[in-house]
């Protein structure tokens, strides 16, 4: 398999447009369908639905999908491991953390990286996903982690943890006896959320598992999960929130309730500027990044 070909399918599979994928790759997009049935024609089966729109990945196109990020990490692993062997990096690593996803993996990722290349000075920033992709797109940082898959051909960016949501509600609300609850149970609720321009397709994505076509019932606003769970505390409404999140900050007035199976889930992604002008810095830490996807725990270097 020509690994050209495995990124120009992973570029597709996460845009879902022919059109974008081909201007992101720098390809026309005939070219781009061609290296596609080539791929298809070489794994023996055909990877993309294009009878939809957008665009949708068969079964065999997920399964490659997933395991075509594990190829190139390794790929990645072994060019790495070449590198260090002859050099130690310099220069600058410059980082925005979002917000919200604090009490994920992005400070264990960051510490890692500092503790293996001790040359590398890295500078530090905190701000919402939507700022963080503002400050990547204008290079005022190298790399931005962000709540829920980018969608910008601007942008590539990958996985980096998987959480599940949860519902917070009043200690005496009528479903705090319950275990988990159900999608119904709470769609007509009132909720208090933080406001849309903080991370427009995180929003959008609790919206979608959750609330599907139907509307949600937004009675306030809060910018911190802090705020938010002390107006549920003031039984103001409900929230949904990350499950590490939610009950770190649990005031002793909320209850914190699972989602029956299939649990929405949220992830933190990490993203940065395409392109072959990155610094070798950059490459490292991509590269850590994948490696940690790879083998989430472990130690990420070699």
């Amino acid at each position: 398999m020509d690994l050209r070909r495995l990124e120009y399918f992973l570029v597709l599979a996460r845009l879902q447009h022919f059109g974008r994928a081909a201007e992101k790759l720098h390809i026309s997009q005939p070219g781009l369908s061609q290296q596609i049935k080539v791929l298809e024609h070489e794994v023996g089966a055909q990877l993309i639905d294009r009878s939809t729109k957008p665009i949708s990945l068969t079964t065999a196109g997920e399964v490659l999908c997933e395991q075509g990020e594990l190829v190139l990490a390794q790929v990645d692993l072994c060019v790495e491991r070449v590198r260090m062997a002859v050099e130690q990096p310099t220069g600058t690593l410059r980082v925005a953390y979002t917000r919200s996803g604090a009490d994920l993996n992005m400070h264990e990722l960051v510490e890692r990286f500092r503790a293996h290349y001790p040359g590398v000075q890295i500078s530090l920033t905190s701000a919402w996903t939507s700022r963080n992709l503002e400050l990547l797109e204008a290079g005022e940082v190298d790399v931005a982690f962000a709540r829920s898959i980018v969608r910008d051909q601007a942008v590539d960016s990958m996985v980096v943890a998987t959480e599940e949501l949860v519902v917070a509600m009043p200690g005496d609300h009528p479903l705090a006896p319950l275990e988990r609850v159900t999608y119904d149970d709470v769609v007509e609720l009132p909720l208090i959320h933080w406001p849309r321009s903080q991370g427009p397709a995180y929003h959008d994505e609790i919206r979608r598992q959750i609330w599907g076509e139907r509307p949600q019932k937004i009675v306030m606003e809060q910018p911190e999960a802090e705020h938010i769970l002390r107006e549920v505390a003031n039984g103001v409404g409900i929230a949904v929130l990350d499950e590490r999140r939610a009950t770190k900050l649990c005031p002793p007035r909320v209850r914190v309730r699972q989602f029956v199976a299939p649990a929405p889930t949220t992830t933190l992604v990490v993203s940065w500027l395409p392109g072959s002008t990155r610094s070798s810095v950059v490459n490292r830490f991509i590269g850590l990044c994948r490696r940690h996807a790879l083998q989430p725990g472990a130690d990420t270097f070699p």
